[in-house]
């Protein structure tokens, strides 16, 4: 998934390069007209200063008079050269310069409008001008030529050149384009982070927004967790409303069937059991739905507090038996949700590892970046492994004559179920059952590598 600096990079990039190219080559081909006109100017030039050395001899030929030619077209291969034609005489006349050579007539790549051509010779850019003048009531065709390999190698420089000016200006507009949209999303990049505060539970709602834009997210976020608490509340407070109105006309009917039992004890009894079922199908579903779910943004709820109040509660249920209940938990443990979770959770596991155990229970959790660990262990009898998955199937016990380890477990298993969470039943050091909770401190954590963890069952 690209992120929006990447987006808007790469567009500024492509968009950048794409104006660059255009430059680059309005650039060039400016550069070399300008060079061109300048030649042209000067071979123009250079064609009235030829055509006034250009005179008749004694014999009635024409000839020039080297007195008005400069010496470059007297020098061999100089780069600049000309010839001319009189009248309807075929015979040329050519510079020295030229030597061997002559200026081809035809052929070359025009260049502009000015009547310039471009060819090669000798593997060399040649620039031809051609002009027509009369010259004592006789017509006079002149070539003038001028070798513009140097100027096409100082342009060739010009443009390697400039090509490093634009790459240097295409990186720094880069790095500013980059430090520009970084500082344009910081708001984005502080609400990121404030949000993973509100999944953490350090803030209950996000701080206002410092950018217009980035308001209205803000705010629509809020309002949605402000809704999911009103929501909740709504809920239990309709479920509690729904548990209490059921009371009345179950004992109602209750007394009804106490009535009847002694009247015919035979129909009273199939309405007794179907009455208590209904009250306890009523009070597990109840449960189920109190059941907060995954936590809602800003709800921690510390462990040792609510353990301490737990323990407190089985020392007084169980104080017959003497139980050693021991806690181990990191000060930095909390559960990732609503307390009335918590203490539906923990109660229930409590409550049965201090019903099977003989004389001690154990109780330990530590919180990493990750998730929850809980572990409850008993001394108890334990169970088997095959048996394991029994337990955590609705209302199912392996020892009828004793409470424990029925109903309470498919409460459990369905609150971790609702928390994204792991259970796992395995045999403790301490002789019995230990019970092993993973609760992700956020939703979408995988608890796969946490779960296998230290997760091998000691020797029998």
């Amino acid at each position: 998934m690209k992120s929006i600096q990447t987006r808007l990079n790469s567009a500024f990039v492509l968009i950048t390069l794409a104006l660059c190219l255009i430059l680059w080559v309005s650039y060039s081909w400016f550069l070399r007209q300008t060079a061109y006109d300048f030649v042209n100017a000067s071979l123009g030039s250079e064609a009235y200063v030829l055509l006034k050395s250009v005179e008749m001899d004694e014999s009635g030929g024409w000839r020039i008079n080297a007195q008005y030619v400069a010496p470059v077209y007297e020098q061999p291969m100089s780069g600049h050269y000309f010839q001319f034609q009189v009248g309807d005489d075929p015979k040329w006349h050519y510079s020295r310069s030229l030597w061997d050579e002559s200026i081809p007539l035809q052929g070359g790549e025009p260049v502009g409008n000015q009547g310039l051509r471009l060819l090669k010779m000798h593997d060399k850019p040649w620039l031809v001008r051609e002009e027509v003048f009369t010259k004592d009531g006789r017509r006079l065709r002149m070539l003038l030529a001028s070798d513009v390999s140097h100027i096409e190698s100082g342009l060739a420089r010009l443009r390697w050149g400039m090509m490093l000016v634009v790459a240097l200006f295409l990186g720094a507009m880069l790095l500013a384009q980059i430090l520009v949209i970084r500082s344009g999303l910081r708001s984005l990049v502080r609400v990121g982070g404030q949000l993973n505060q509100l999944k953490q539970g350090d803030i209950r709602q996000l701080p206002a927004a410092d950018t217009a834009e980035v308001e209205p997210l803000v705010t629509e976020i809020n309002y949605l967790v402000q809704s999911m608490e009103m929501r909740l509340t709504r809920s239990r407070n309709a479920l509690g409303n729904l548990a209490h109105a059921a009371k009345t006309p179950l004992t109602v009917l209750d007394r009804q069937i106490e009535a009847l039992q002694r009247i015919a004890p035979e129909q009273a009894e199939p309405l007794r059991e179907q009455s208590k079922h209904l009250r306890d199908l009523m009070e597990r579903e109840l449960r189920r739905a109190r059941i907060a779910g995954a936590a809602l943004p800003g709800h921690r709820i510390y462990l040792q507090q609510e353990l301490d109040k737990l323990v407190r509660t089985m020392h007084a249920v169980h104080r017959d038996r003497q139980l050693q209940i021991d806690t181990q938990l990191s000060a930095t443990s909390y559960f990732p949700g609503e307390r009335d979770d918590l203490v539906e959770l923990l109660g229930n596991l409590l409550d049965n590892a201090c019903k099977w155990a003989k004389s001690r229970v154990r109780v330990s959790g530590m919180m990493d970046e990750h998730c929850l660990d809980l572990r409850i262990a008993d001394d108890g009898p334990g169970v088997a492994a095959d048996q394991r998955e029994r337990l955590l199937q609705r209302g199912e016990r392996l020892d009828e004559s004793r409470a424990g380890h029925g109903l309470g477990m498919s409460i459990v298993t369905e609150i971790v179920r609702q928390y994204g969470g792991e259970l796992d039943l395995q045999r403790a050091d301490l002789g019995g059952l230990e019970v092993r909770l993973l609760l992700p401190r956020r939703q979408g954590l995988d608890l796969s590598a946490s779960m296998h963890r230290d997760s091998a069952e000691p020797p029998l």
